[in-house]
């Protein structure tokens, strides 16, 4: 099995362009095993197959920040996705772009911004998460959930990868 690397935010990245300041920026790179998938194919295959385990974080984490006024989607768990529209909302991610080799999605909250794009690089998925601090407040909580953010975007790689999804 391929091995998840951390990489810088790749030059081919259009990512920049929908978010105003980065405060915090990752991305994550792995050789596909079939690199004749589309993106929105690789999207789905990350994004359609959250662990349990990380619903169960996320319903605690939406108790928690909603008392803050913090976005908490729409309250229920993350249904399938099925296409990908511009302007579409998936649970927090709402799809900002689509390009034949990137997808950028993510949220504006009035404690931060974040992206998430999810590129295709040749025979490589990048996936890249840029954060934008609108508070003190979003600057602390994203102190907080960034060690359980770098693990859940490598489990979901990893079991992407394990089960031949990407």
């Amino acid at each position: 099995m391929s091995k998840i690397t951390n990489v810088k935010l790749p030059k081919e990245s259009i990512s920049m362009q929908f978010i105003g300041e980065i405060d915090y920026v990752d991305a994550f790179k792995v050789k596909l095993s079939d690199n004749t998938q589309k993106v929105d194919s690789l999207y789905m295959a990350i994004f359609n197959h959250v662990p349990k385990w990380v619903n169960v974080l996320m319903g605690l984490r939406n108790k928690i920040v909603g008392v803050f006024g913090l976005d908490t989607g729409d309250g229920s768990k993350q249904k399938e996705i099925k296409s990908l529209t511009v302007g579409d909302k998936h649970g927090v991610f709402k799809i900002f772009d689509i390009q034949p080799n990137e997808i950028i999605a993510g949220e504006d909250d009035k404690h931060l911004d974040f992206r998430v794009s999810v590129l295709k690089n040749d025979d490589y998925l990048i996936l890249s998460t840029l954060v934008h601090y609108n508070s003190g407040f979003g600057k602390v909580y994203f102190f907080i959930i960034k060690p359980f953010h770098k693990v859940v975007v490598k489990v979901m790689m990893r079991n992407a990868l394990k089960t031949k999804r990407i």
